[in-house]
């Protein structure tokens, strides 16, 4: 005897999952033939248009944050969009312009640094003169105490300026670096090129990198820079002839800083691609760590992280130029001073210079030497600025490719729900074949409409150009008669709530997680979605109802009602299969959509847990348009029309029992569920 013919508990799970009841024989039922619109072919698709194949990305949904991955192939072709040198020049000029006060005030106090230890050498040549006063012990004593205030005040001055410098550069480096961040968030949140784990991550290394330049490296160069101009003014004022030939090597020096910048700089860049690759290997890897964990993959991961991120052959090809130049740079100092020794005992002897002339020309030339040396030490730092701004103003310029044409700025009155496919087509450019192949479809305002089909059918497409993810490659989608690329994303978006397969809960309470998005509302609001989404009395029960913390994705739900008493487990396994959608149903009815979107909302759940759902989403979906794809039936089944989708067609339509009647591809999906 088989479990069915037993009739336990084995058969009622079969019966709540499953509309095999409801399949009955042809001498049961008269066929109920439903017409539907013959679509031709589509022949050559790629090759006939006009605009670009639009690639796959990972979208992020705009209602619950859900993550739908197609493809993470974006980072190729994205050196040959760069920025060039000049663009990215006049930029840099326009972002410190908008804080010029912070960065003039840094750059003057930088200045007044390095102008203190040029004037500190002039003042040692006049000290060294009046050590050489021998017979009026007085007089000697007079200017040494002189001497003595003048290094007193340079000593506040320098004081002074090295607070002015660091404050304002420091203050302007954090303004910028919130500005810089914030244009990178806001380039990544309105692209569908969100793919890579490392590009969220580079949004605070790209930034941090300009601004720890602007912060102190740029004090420290501007400083440098005045103590070498300075130092080489005074020479030229003490003994021209000397600091001339002191400093003839100083060119080859500025060429090596130049050409170690330009080395170091394509160093960041060439390790960049093995960088963010290995970034978003870890993300994707930290974010599916149970499964990691239960396939002992630990090792294994760090091994292709380590591999991944080790460019031994790249790091050699630019470091070993870069190191050469740095230690040129760096060993120009004692030519500098050799020179000086070398020539400045001869203009001496032969009296065309005085000792503290050329003791103060020796000092000159040192500090103008380690000067320039030291520009040398902020070369990588230089490096990264230019790197991380160039990457932000990448982000900032691809446009997205989903683009509103034509908008009239008139808002949408009374939306009704009407969605109209009028010859659509959607081609990927990873895959040979449509998508979506010429689809014609009218979806009624206020109806409930559901699509099923195979795994590749082109259910999760529609759904897709329905939010606008993407645009459709050939054809029109018109809302309420109106095509939608007419009509501003974000208002366009505001009529529309999604709930997406994998429900996703932010760090937070209740309360923040159901508003998210949401101006402020009404308590009233909150407690009027979350009973239509069958979730308030759980929320209700809990000891800090709408304040309970949620936790990142949930996390803290299931651990944290444990103290529940003997019904810990129940209300664990509540938390886990029905809370998430529910809250996520609710932070959907809180937009009162005149569309709402089910991706599968009940997928992930057990038979039990679906029901509760369902419950809750047919609730839902009362005087809305509601527009559901499935793989299990019984969750559509009571729709108004059911489409089944096979290689991006419509191949039937009807109810469930007409579908049913006809026998066909709805059949075999529902015997295939048996």
């Amino acid at each position: 005897m088989s479990f069915w013919e037993i009739g336990g508990v084995f058969s009622t799970l079969v019966k709540h999952q499953s509309s095999a009841g409801q399949i009955t024989s042809s001498s049961e039922t008269s066929i109920v033939p439903v017409p539907v619109r013959p679509q031709e072919p589509v022949k050559n698709t790629s090759a006939k248009f006009n605009t670009p194949q639009i690639p796959l990305y990972r979208h992020v949904s705009i209602v619950s944050g859900t993550q739908t991955i197609v493809d993470d192939s974006l980072e190729q072709g994205l050196l040959a969009k760069e920025s060039r040198a000049p663009t990215l020049t006049s930029r840099f000029i326009r972002l410190l312009a908008q804080y010029g006060l912070w960065i003039a005030m840094g750059i003057f106090g930088s200045i007044c640094i390095g102008a203190s230890f040029p004037i500190a050498a002039w003042l040692v040549g006049f000290v060294l003169e009046s050590l050489s006063i021998h017979d009026d012990d007085s007089r000697l004593l007079r200017e040494a105490r002189a001497w003595s205030m003048w290094f007193l005040v340079l000593s506040m001055v320098n004081i002074l300026s090295s607070f002015v410098a660091g404050f304002f550069l420091s203050m302007g480096g954090d303004r910028i670096d919130r500005r810089l961040r914030l244009t990178a968030l806001k380039s990544l949140l309105r692209q569908a090129k969100n793919a890579s784990g490392s590009l969220t991550a580079g949004i605070a290394s790209k930034a941090g990198h300009v601004s720890a330049a602007i912060g102190l490296v740029w004090q420290q160069l501007i400083t440098s820079t005045g103590n070498f101009i300075g130092a080489f003014v005074l020479g030229i004022v003490l003994s021209w002839r000397l600091t001339l030939a002191s400093y003839a090597p100083v060119p080859l020096i500025l060429i090596a800083a130049y050409y170690n910048i330009a080395l170091l700089e394509k160093y960041e860049h060439s390790i960049q691609k093995p960088l963010n690759d290995a970034s978003a290997f870890a993300s994707e890897n930290v974010d599916a760590i149970k499964t990691v964990a239960a396939l002992g993959r630990e090792n294994v991961i760090m091994e292709i992280f380590d591999k991944s991120s080790n460019q031994k052959s790249v790091k050699t090809k630019y470091l070993w130029g870069g190191a050469l130049g740095f230690g040129f740079g760096m060993g120009s100092t004692l030519i500098l001073c050799s020179v000086v020794m070398w020539w400045g005992v001869e203009l001496y002897l032969t009296q065309r210079i005085g000792l503290s002339n050329l003791y103060a020309t020796f000092e000159a030339v040192f500090i103008g030497s380690v000067a320039a040396s030291r520009l040398f030490t902020y070369v990588p730092d230089m490096a990264r600025m230019i790197q991380g701004f160039r990457a932000i103003c990448n982000w900032e310029d691809r446009q997205p490719e989903v683009v509103s044409l034509g908008l009239t700025n008139a808002p949408l009155r009374n939306v009704q729900g009407a969605i109209t496919f009028n010859d659509c087509t959607l081609q990927y450019s990873s895959r040979p074949k449509p998508a979506i192949d010429n689809l014609t479809l009218t979806i009624p305002a206020g109806k409930s409409v559901a699509f099923c089909g195979s795994s590749g059918s082109g259910k999760s497409s529609i759904i897709s150009m329905i939010s606008r993810f993407y645009d459709p490659s050939l054809g029109t989608i018109c809302l309420d008669g109106r095509d939608i690329r007419t009509i501003p994303l974000e208002e366009y978006r505001s009529h529309i709530a999604l709930v997406a397969q994998d429900a996703v809960l932010y760090e937070g309470t209740f309360r923040e997680n159901i508003t998210l998005g949401q101006s402020p509302v009404s308590q009233e609001a909150i407690e009027r979605a979350c009973h239509d989404a069958n979730i308030l009395g759980f929320i209700q029960s809990l000891p800090q109802g709408f304040d309970t913390p949620v936790g990142s994705k949930g996390s803290q739900m299931s651990g944290g009602q444990r103290q529940v008493g003997v019904y810990w487990a129940i209300y664990v396994v509540i938390l886990i299969n029905i809370c998430y959608t529910n809250t996520t149903i609710a932070r959907a009815l809180l937009r009162n959509p005149s569309i709402l979107l089910l991706d599968e909302a009940t997928s992930a759940l057990d038979a039990e847990s679906e029901r509760s759902v369902q419950a809750a989403l047919e609730q839902a979906s009362r005087g809305r348009t509601t527009i559901s794809i499935a793989h299990r039936l019984s969750t559509i089944q009571n729709a108004d029309i059911i489409h089944v989708v096979e290689d991006g067609r419509i191949v039937e339509s009807g109810s469930h029992a007409d579908l049913l009647a006809l026998k066909g591809r709805y059949v075999d999906l529902v015997k295939s569920q048996l």
